[in-house]
């Protein structure tokens, strides 16, 4: 046996054959953190700490009923939960190669038996399981999916009555649509920014009819991904995932070029880190107020080995109607919005959004995002009209200025932090 790890990491266990045998609990690593010699000193702390973590039904309740006797009990409440972050962000950063069983472990009751032989089995079953639930749900999962699609456009399959007034805002007769891209790699914090955009002047009157399309969202709502999930088999969590990927991504694909079709302002939520896609996505953008699109056949790889990348195609067979209605449209105006933060605070972030969601991705995925659109972020502000980028290192989201991306000429203060960002953030993820 070999103990991995500093002193502020979790304590971790692994066999000779690169196994893991045994790692400290969330609950005993805060009361060592804190200063307790065992977890016994401390029972209701420790409890309040897991059930922080998991963000349990009542657990603010119950923090504030445990310290409502002290002095001061409202200072003691911000100290106590500003260690309990502080305890998380070491407890998640560290032990990368073996995050599927942290995350099994922070799910599974403490206490509860171990059931060694169940897990073996359910790993050696998933693929049979998986190909069982998705050939039940199949013609569902279509339906399901385009339910989906009509209620993020503003439609609903249970609502006859007209909606022009969604489907074309009025405002648009008097300024250009708008398309904003919201990137950065997985978990930087794109949906914490995004609260605050839209709070701007702009997008509190027009976030109402804007169609926000986002893979994760449709991954949620899907129907085989929450059939698998509701099982409870914490050990299926990152294969669950990445079974409905890319008819997630399908179905956002879909999303945005209808909304893009019909004109609207449109909030497009993804990672950016896959260049040509993003390229051509904004090459649709600009050229669609004259020409209809569709969905391309996407990235293939042909029998000798070449790659082809067509993710949007026009519609040759507009109708007269449809050609009058787009000579009158406005061309869109497309802004991106870059989020950004260290490495290891995505992942950290990642891993607790499995705990409380049950959505995991892979860490080396993660890292892949994070690397790739350090790499892009400076080429798409050649390719948009206005361009930000903000850092969520800290509580909150603080924004770098890096703006004013106007025809491909970039005007650029806070360069430097934009640079050491994209240098930082490729070291960390090399």
């Amino acid at each position: 046996m070999r103990e991995y790890g500093p002193a502020a990491a979790p304590r971790l266990l692994v066999s000779d054959a690169g196994r893991v045998q045994e790692m400290e609990r969330f609950s005993h690593y805060v009361a060592r953190q804190i200063g307790f010699g065992h977890v016994y000193e401390c029972p209701h702390l420790c409890t309040l700490a897991y059930d922080y973590l998991r963000k349990n039904s009542g657990y603010e309740e119950n923090i504030f009923a445990f310290f409502q006797n002290s002095v001061d009990p409202e200072t003691l409440i911000v100290k106590f939960i500003e260690e309990l972050d502080k305890c998380i962000l070491g407890y998640f950063s560290f032990h990368w190669n073996y995050a599927t069983y942290i995350i099994s472990q922070v799910l599974t009751v403490e206490g509860a038996p171990k059931r060694k032989l169940r897990n073996m089995v359910l790993e050696a079953t998933r693929k049979q399981r998986f190909e069982r639930v998705t050939r039940n749900l199949k013609v569902t999962r279509l339906f399901s999916t385009l339910v989906e699609e009509l209620k993020a456009i503003g439609l609903s399959s249970h609502d006859e009555t007209p909606r022009s007034d969604v489907m074309v805002p009025a405002a648009h007769c008097d300024r250009s649509p708008v398309l904003l891209l919201m990137g950065g790699g997985m978990g930087a914090g794109k949906s914490t920014v995004l609260k605050d955009i839209l709070k701007e002047a702009f997008w509190s009157g027009a976030a109402a009819n804007a169609v926000v399309v986002e893979a994760d969202a449709f991954k949620e709502t899907d129907v085989i991904y929450r059939a698998i999930s509701s099982r409870g088999h914490h050990n299926d969590m990152l294969q669950t995932a990445e079974l409905v990927h890319q008819s997630s991504m399908d179905a956002a694909s879909s999303l945005l070029v209808t909304a893009l079709n019909e004109g609207r302002d449109v909030i497009m939520d993804g990672t950016l880190s896959w260049e040509p896609f993003v390229q051509q996505t904004i090459t649709m953008a600009r050229a669609v107020h004259r020409q209809r699109y569709r969905m391309g056949v996407g990235y293939k790889v042909t029998e000798d080995g070449s790659i082809t990348e067509e993710y949007w195609e026009p519609v040759e067979d507009s109708s007269t109607d449809e050609e009058g209605e787009t000579r009158v449209r406005k061309p869109y105006r497309i802004e991106l919005v870059g989020v950004v933060c260290d490495a290891y605070l995505a992942v950290v972030r990642g891993i607790r959004r499995a705990v409380i969601t049950g959505r995991a991705v892979r860490v080396k995925s993660q890292l892949k995002s994070h690397k790739r659109f350090a790499t892009a972020f400076h080429s798409y502000c050649n390719l948009v009209d206005n361009a930000r980028l903000y850092s969520t290192n800290s509580t909150g989201a603080s924004k770098v200025s890096y703006h004013g991306i106007t025809h491909g000429i970039a005007l650029v203060s806070g360069h430097q932090a934009h640079w050491e960002f994209t240098c930082r953030s490729l070291a960390a993820c090399s």
